[in-house]
Formats: structure tokens, sequence, C-alpha cells
């Protein structure tokens, strides 16, 4: 032990570092296979898949960096890290499970808006601020759950490395997300239970 350093700070130990880096990775698993899912769901009112992957990652990162810079402050200063990392996941699995249900209506609100004959500029208006109020309950969500888990391991005597590890483990589950997501869950079990699957994990 390091001179000065509490034993007891290490709390997390072993066991709750392999489990803080197993929550991370199906985390990056859920986030881009709900990007896969959300992406195919929007392709339905915007007309394109291009277009659709564009709104889909704008209100996407969008409602990331929202998440991370209204919620950090107040993570940073609580007692319960752990309780507002499981509020941020149990939020971004309700949502996407009720946007199983709210997409369609949302797809006919929004081609209501941009008419038959939209202008280009009203049209991607209207994708882009619809696609980020649509997904920004989830995706705010998603955007402080990493802030979060750094908190739950601030006390753990390698700080720094466990945080690298988070981040790690995150993205690994995201590649595997996308890849599992595009090229196994959706084409066998369609957009509606990939969901699903995501927001259990």
């Amino acid at each position: 032990t390091a001179a000065g350093a509490d034993p007891s700070a290490d709390a997390m130990g072993t066991t709750g570092r392999n489990l803080a880096l197993g929550l991370m990775m199906a985390s990056g698993f859920a986030a881009l296979g709900y990007q896969i899912v959300w992406t195919q769901q929007s392709a339905l009112w915007l007309g394109h898949e291009l277009a659709a992957v564009l709104a889909v990652v704008a209100g996407f990162f969008g409602g990331l960096a929202v998440g991370a810079f209204a919620l950090g402050a107040r993570i940073e200063r609580s007692a319960s890290p752990a309780g507002w990392y499981a509020a941020c996941e149990i939020a971004t699995g309700a949502w996407a499970v009720a946007l199983t249900q709210l997409m369609a209506p949302a797809a006919d609100i929004m081609r209501a808006l941009t008419g038959a004959t939209p202008s280009p500029g009203w049209q991607w208006t209207v994708a882009f601020c619809g696609t980020l109020l649509l997904l920004m309950p989830a995706t705010a969500a998603m955007g402080a759950t990493l802030p979060a888990m750094e908190r739950v391991i601030a006390r753990t005597r390698s700080r720094s490395h466990a945080v690298a590890w988070l981040y790690a483990g995150n993205t690994f589950g995201a590649l595997v997300g996308v890849l599992g997501t595009a090229l196994w869950l959706v084409p066998r079990f369609g957009l509606t239970l990939s969901a699903w699957v995501c927001a259990c994990l």
C-alpha cells in the first residue's frame, strides 16, 4: 500500500472493477445498437438512409453532450453516483422501449410538418430538430453514464488506469454493438426486438 493510502479506498476491488468494465461494455453495445435501430426507423420519415444516418448521429451526439453538460456537475457533487448511473441506464432503456411505439406517430407528425414538396432547408430542419428532440431523453441519459461511473471509481487508488479501461471497454462494446446489431440482431429479429435486446442490456 502506498504511504498514506487508505486500504479501504480501493473498496471496489477486482470484482467491482470487472463488473464496472462489463457494465460499460454492455452499455457501449446497447448505445450503438440503438443507433443502428433508430437510423433504420428514422429512414421511414426521412425517406433516405443517408439522411437518417446524419440526423441520428447528430441527435445522438447532441444528446450525449447535453446529458454530460447538464448532469455532470450534479453527479460530481452527489454522494450516490452509483444511483445516478443506475437511473441513467434505466431511463435510457425505458425510453428506447417507448420509442418502439412512438416512432411511427412521430414519423407521421414529421411528414405532416414537411409537407409533400418541402424545400431542402425546411426538410433538413425538421429532420434534425425532430430527431434530436425524439432521441434526447435516451441520449442525454447516456451522456451522463460515464461521468457517473467515473465518480463510482473515484476513490480507487488506480483511478486513471480504471477510467482508461472504462473508456476502452465502452468503445469495444460499441464496436461489437455496431457489428452485432447490423449483421445479426436486426436481420434475424427485426427492429423492435433488437431495441428490446439493447434495452435489456
